[in-house]
């Protein structure tokens, strides 16, 4: 197989495009690269709110709603606000990654502690001809408000 076509993130800001042009990335590579994408919309922001979907269901596709949207005044300790982040996080990438379907986001409380929250990030990836569950572990810092995101390596045969 010829490989895949690197990410848009990686052509736009590559130092030598055409160079990358010849350069083709492995199923390993390109799952490594949709990290970097997941980890670069998770740590944008936006400032369109969600009730303006029903009005422009297209808008909410553009550049305009690229990020999520600001949780500092959700408690963590409310399960209602727990499900609503992660049910943000799963639309940002629904809207704006076309190469995972099926995303399940959920909070891992077990491993949450004082200074970092743990996202589990569950999704089919889809680029031809390959179709692949991914797993990535996207760990928000609460001071700065970044997220981190890995792919998750396979113990035993998953991804």
């Amino acid at each position: 197989m010829k490989g895949f076509e690197p990410t848009f993130f990686d052509k736009l800001f590559d130092d030598s495009p055409a160079e990358s042009a010849r350069r083709s990335l492995s199923i390993e590579q390109l799952k490594d690269a949709v990290a970097q994408d997941l980890e670069a919309l998770l740590n944008a922001r936006t400032i369109v709110d969600e009730s303006v979907a029903a009005s422009y269901p297209q808008a909410m596709r553009s550049p305009l709603t690229y990020g999520l949207a600001d949780f500092a005044a959700m408690s963590l300790n409310n399960p209602e606000h727990r499900a609503a982040i992660c049910q943000s996080i799963e639309l940002a990438i629904a809207r704006h990654e076309p190469r995972l379907r099926n995303v399940e986001v959920q909070l891992e409380l077990e491993r949450r502690s004082v200074n970092a929250l743990y996202f589990s990030i569950k999704a089919l990836l889809v680029v031809r001809p390959a179709r692949e569950p991914v797993n990535f572990d996207a760990l928000l810092q609460p001071t700065t408000l970044l997220y981190s995101v890995n792919r998750r390596v396979p113990r035993s045969g998953t991804n």
